[in-house]
């Protein structure tokens, strides 16, 4: 992760070196606030001597950090990161993806607060577990990840992807990556491993799903972060077009799925033939149950 090292200044390359890098998910920077790290599921503050619970002890963000981190990530150019920093994040090398707060104008952000630095993980075979009730007799099935900020939805669906890729051997899977962060392609090529993938990022959900149904002719499409009513209807017109898609949301647990706007018709239309959920454990992608279109449970592992 020598990018992530480049990027913080000497106060902050200094103790996070020192922290299991394999196990470190989040960095929070807040302006005159102690640094936070987040390992596995727990947060800590980010100190001199490794991580701890009393923020006295923690190394104290300045406005000047925030601006060198954002600057050293931008390769000094924010005009060429402009695009992003428009929504609020720049992913660079590496997959890491920086979440930005700021004074939000029309053209950019500025005046930045705080920085949210995530660093991406590949966790090989967190999706074996789910395999055999995904997939019937060598096809995939519909399959929406249900899981809450944390739970490592996202390192799930990468490792999807790869066991789509070289387990089933299905040669057209489209990764629809809006935010940079499932495949983490930089100038070209990928910075995760996601098998032999067609790869579209920066673009929305409805340009991908509409062009790439078109385009690439893929078996199975692979997107994060389902939201609004717009999203949904991509995936209707994907499924009706015959094309299978692994897709994730954030929610809890499958009540609260039922509860989210537009879900409701979705589910009753039974337009997913599976819903997995991930819980916040130690590990990324620990799976807690899968359900049929029904939502009846078909496989519930042991704690």
């Amino acid at each position: 992760m020598n990018i992530l090292y480049s990027i913080l200044p000497e106060k902050l390359r200094y103790a996070f070196e020192r922290l299991p890098i394999d196990r470190v998910y989040e960095l929070r920077l807040r302006c005159n606030r102690p640094a936070v790290v987040t390992i596995n599921s727990r947060s800590y503050y980010l100190t001199d001597n490794g991580p701890k619970n009393d923020p006295a002890e923690g190394i104290i963000i300045t406005s000047v950090d925030l601006e060198t981190i954002l600057h050293k990530a931008s390769d000094y150019s924010l005009y060429a990161v402009n695009d992003q920093l428009k929504q609020g994040f720049i992913t660079i090398r590496g997959g890491v993806r920086i979440g930005i707060c700021g004074e939000y104008v029309t053209t950019t952000i500025k005046n930045i607060s705080s920085l949210n630095i995530r660093v991406p993980h590949e966790v090989r075979g967190c999706s074996y577990s789910v395999l055999p009730y995904i997939f019937t007799d060598e096809r995939p099935l519909k399959t929406l990840i249900i899981s809450p900020p944390g739970a490592g939805k996202t390192t799930f669906l990468r490792d999807l992807a790869l066991n789509v890729c070289e387990k089933y051997m299905l040669p057209n899977v489209l990764i629809l990556d809006e935010r940079g962060e499932i495949a983490a392609n930089y100038m070209g090529e990928n910075q995760l491993d996601v098998g032999a993938s067609d790869v579209l990022t920066g673009a929305s959900k409805t340009y991908g799903f509409e062009n790439g149904v078109r385009s690439m002719r893929p078996d199975v499409i692979i997107t994060d972060e389902l939201s609004g009513r717009e999203d949904l209807d991509m995936v209707r017109l994907a499924a009706r077009s015959g094309v299978c898609v692994f897709a994730s949301v954030h929610a809890r647990d499958i009540d609260e799925i039922r509860l989210k706007p537009h879900w409701r018709e979705l589910i009753e239309d039974g337009v997913f033939d599976r819903y997995v959920v991930l819980t916040t454990r130690d590990t990324a992608g620990a799976v807690v149950g899968v359900y049929d279109r029904m939502l009846k449970p078909i496989h519930t592992p042991p704690c």
